[in-house]
């Protein structure tokens, strides 16, 4: 009984310390932060209220390292959207190469008027945000 007992403590204590190795194999985000918009699709530029549109909304990133984590939709006012691109960076080895990968946000109105979208365009050499701007008509 008394090695029953000494084999299931070694078993456990071995358990433990493997189940708490820390595996490094696996990529990790290290950093999420607002990614510039390089470019935006806004498919009716005039629509009627009630209609629902895709807006999209792309992003450079660097392969093997950087990817889409998110985006950000904010309502400044009635009529103002401000929309970021959040990109993800892991600890994997980035490359020299580039590919684009975007957000698609539906636009439902849910009154007339003129909607301004302002979408992040990166920092000025001021570091003040710069943004792409739209203009959408709902009548």
């Amino acid at each position: 009984m008394k090695k029953v007992f000494i084999l299931s403590v070694i078993s456990l204590f071995t358990f433990a310390a493997t189940s708490c190795k820390d595996n490094d194999d696996f990529q990790q985000i290290t950093d999420v932060y607002a990614q510039k918009i390089d470019s935006v699709k806004i498919p009716m530029d005039t629509m009627a209220l009630g209609v629902t549109q895709e807006l999209k909304v792309y992003s450079t990133f660097t392969k093997g390292c950087e990817g889409i984590y998110s985006y950000d939709y904010n309502y400044t006012n009635d009529s103002v959207r401000t929309v970021a691109n959040y990109a993800y960076k892991t600890n994997d080895v980035c490359s020299n190469e580039t590919y684009v990968d975007g957000s698609r946000i539906n636009f439902q109105p849910v009154k007339t008027g003129t909607y301004n979208f302002k979408f992040f365009a990166g920092k000025d050499a001021a570091g003040a945000n710069v943004f792409l701007e739209r203009k959408v008509v709902v009548e």
